[in-house]
C-alpha cells in the first residue's frame, strides 16, 4: 500500500499561542516553490511586491477543514482566513474592491505562535488554485464600543494542505527570490 504511515508524534510542550499577527498579499505572480521537506517551502521565486497588511490583536484567524469522502475515494482542503480591518474608510474600501476582483491570491500568514521565541510561523494559502475573497462586510457597529471595521474572509480549496514557509530568524524575506516585501 503506498498510503503506508511513516511515524508518529510526540506530545509537545505546553506553549502554544493562537492567532495571526499579520498576512501578506501577493501582487505579481509565483513562477517555482522550493520544498525544503514534505510541507515545508524554503523558497518562493516570482515577481512582484507581498503586500503587508497588519491586523489589530485577536480580529484575525485561519481554518484548514480536510474534505475526505469515502465513496469517491477524495481528500481536498478548505482554507479559510478571516481578517478584520478597523475603520470604514475609502483606502479600505479601495483595497477590498480590488481584493474582490482578484480571482487568484497568493497569501501568507504570519502566526503569534512560532519557536519559543515567538517569532511566529508563516503559512501560505492557494499554492495549487488561489484564494479569493469569499465573503466580507462593512459595518459601522451600534454602539460606542462595537467595532467600526471590514471583516473579510478569505477561501481556497487546495489538493493539499497549507504550506508552512521556513524562513531565517522569523524575516520572510529570506524565502523570497525576485519579490519584495511592502
Amino acid at each position: 500500500m503506498s498510503c503506508d504511515i511513516t511515524s508518529g508524534f510526540n506530545l509537545g510542550c505546553r506553549d502554544n499561542v493562537g492567532g495571526i499577527e499579520q498576512i501578506y498579499i501577493l501582487s505579481g505572480s509565483v513562477t517555482t516553490y522550493t520544498e525544503f521537506s514534505t510541507g515545508l517551502l524554503s523558497g518562493i521565486t516570482g515577481s512582484g511586491v507581498f503586500y503587508t497588511f497588519e491586523l489589530p490583536r485577536n480580529v484575525g484567524d485561519l481554518t484548514e477543514t480536510v474534505n475526505a469522502s469515502l465513496e469517491n475515494g477524495t481528500v481536498f482542503y478548505t482554507q479559510t482566513l478571516n481578517v478584520g480591518f478597523h475603520k470604514l474608510q475609502s483606502s479600505i474600501r479601495n483595497q477590498v474592491k480590488v481584493l474582490a476582483q482578484n480571482p487568484e491570491l497568493k497569501i501568507i500568514v504570519k502566526t503569534n505562535n512560532g519557536t519559543s521565541d515567538y517569532i511566529g510561523q508563516y503559512f501560505l494559502l492557494g499554492r495549487y488554485r488561489g484564494a479569493t475573497l469569499s465573503a466580507g462586510t462593512g459595518a459601522t457597529g451600534t454602539a460606542f464600543g462595537d467595532a467600526n471595521q471590514y471583516s473579510l474572509t478569505f477561501e481556497t480549496t487546495e489538493p493539499q494542505p497549507m504550506w508552512e514557509v521556513k524562513t531565517t530568524l522569523g524575516a520572510l524575506s529570506t524565502a523570497l527570490s525576485g519579490i519584495t516585501i511592502a
